[in-house]
Formats: structure tokens, sequence, C-alpha cells
């Protein structure tokens, strides 16, 4: 029964010694995946806060802009003032409308946008260009005919100096438009940038939690196997103490018997051998 609790117990520190080895591989592994996942969690914020930085810079576009066209509104409409003085005149004199020749303006301002602010392939760019010159040349043409009545022509040109300082304003407008797009193109890549890396974090932060909920069931049969072995232990240690209890015993037992054999013969006379002697020595010892 001994040697078998022995084998068991020798048994059991193996597999304690197993846990023990698997839980300090899962808990290195944990280690590794939570690295892993505040590196990439540092990529998140670092990219929402570019995004972030490219968002209020859009907005300040964005004010800028509506400043602008706030501006180039309220030049236009003191154009449009004197344009309809030019249209009376106009009708005096049976020129050409002045509605046509704003009307033209404003097309080529349209042509002009889009030429600026939407990606255009080489075909269409250069269909687009053809247009925009073809509609300057019919443009230049109208108000030089407008301009050969004096009145007429000083009134087009208050006109045209108001229409000129808007359509500055209309340029910057136009050129912080592109800076908006550019900012806004640039924040949703960050915020694009912000979710794939959240999508590798949220693995590994996954990954973190199942090693680390292995680690924890390895340490529990690692603790379980331990107070085995104590259990084992003590059983063991009691049946060696036993064992040597009765051992004792029957050593003692044996020596009395002896003993008294001797102390027979002793009484009948008989000669005592150095043998003897050295029995009854060890059983007086035994015995005490």
């Amino acid at each position: 029964m001994l040697e078998e609790l022995v084998e068991r117990r020798a048994e059991v520190i193996k597999r304690a010694e197993e846990y023990k080895r698997r839980r300090t591989e899962l808990n290195s592994e944990a280690n590794k995946w939570s690295e892993l996942r505040d590196e990439l969690n540092g990529r998140i914020k670092e990219a929402v806060e570019k995004a972030k930085s490219f968002k209020k810079q859009r907005e300040e576009y964005e004010t800028l802009i509506e400043e602008k066209k706030a501006k180039r509104g309220e030049l236009n409409r003191k154009a449009s003032t004197y344009y309809s003085m030019v249209e009376k005149l106009r009708k005096k004199n049976d020129l050409k409308s002045i509605q046509v020749f704003e009307g033209l303006r404003r097309r080529i301002d349209e042509l002009e946008l889009k030429q600026q602010v939407e990606v255009l392939s080489k075909d269409k760019e250069k269909k687009l260009v053809a247009k925009i010159t073809e509609l300057r040349k019919e443009f230049d043409r109208m108000q030089k005919e407008l301009e050969k009545d004096k009145k007429l022509k000083e009134l087009l040109r208050k006109a045209q100096r108001y229409r000129t300082e808007a359509d500055k304003y209309h340029e910057d407008a136009i050129k912080y438009v592109k800076l908006s797009h550019e900012c806004h193109d640039k924040m949703v890549d960050g915020f694009k940038e912000a979710d794939r890396v959240r999508e590798k974090a949220d693995d590994a932060h996954r990954l973190f939690l199942e090693a680390q909920e292995e680690a924890d069931d390895a340490h529990r049969l690692f603790i379980r196997y331990l107070r085995d072995i104590k259990d084992f232990n003590r059983v063991i240690n009691g049946l060696r103490r036993k064992i040597r209890e009765d051992f004792g015993f029957r050593e003692r037992v044996e020596a009395r018997k002896k003993a008294n054999d001797i102390y027979e013969k002793f009484r009948d006379g008989e000669k005592l051998s150095t043998e003897d002697l050295l029995v009854l020595q060890k059983s007086e010892m035994l015995i005490k």
C-alpha cells in the first residue's frame, strides 16, 4: 500500500510540474498579447488625434469659406446694382441683354470651379478647358459691345470692379474648399486607420483574455495538485511512522523473549557467553 501511495504521489507531482510549466507559458503568452494590444491602442490614439486635428482644421476652413462667400455675395449684390443700371440703358440702346451677359459669367465661374475642385480625366479636362475658352471669347465680345456707350461703359466699369473684387473672394473660397476637401479626406483616412488598428487591438485583447483564462485554469489545477501532494505526504508519513513504531514493538518483544531465555539459562547455572551478555545489554536498552 505504501509503495502504491508513493507511486501515485510521484504521478501527482509530475502533473503539478506540468501545470506549473503550462501556467508560466500561458502567462508569457498573455503578456505578449497584452504588450501588442497596448502598442496598437497607442497607434489608435495617435490616428484618432491626427484625424481630429484634420477635422478641426477643416472646420476652420469651413468658417473661412463662409466668410469669403458672404463677402463675395455682398460685392456681387453691389455689382448687380450697377448691372441693373446697365440693363436699363441697354434697353434704351437696344443692346443684348445684360442677363445673358451675367449668365455667361456665372457659367464660366461654374466651369472654372469644376476644373479646380473635381478630379477629371485628361480627356474631360481638355474638353472643359476648351469650353471655358469658348465662353470667355463670347463674354469678351459682349463686354466690348456694351462698352461702346460711354455712360454704359462707366456703369459697367463700376460693376466690373465689384465683380472683380468678388472674384478674388470667390477664388479664396475655392482655395479653402479644396483645402477643406483635403482635410476631410485625411480625416476620413485617419478614422479608417484607427478602425483597422482597433480590429487588430480587439483580436490581441481577445487572445490575451483567452491566454490569461487558460493560465488561471492551469494555476487552479497546480494548486489543487499541491494540496493533493500535501495529503499524500501526510498519509505516507503517517504510514511510515506507524511501520517504524510497529517494527520497534516487535523488536522489543523479541529482545525480551531472548533475554528471558538467557535468564533461565543463568538461573539453571549455565555459563553465559559474550554474545548472551550483548543480547542482555541490548534487550535492556530496548526495554527501557
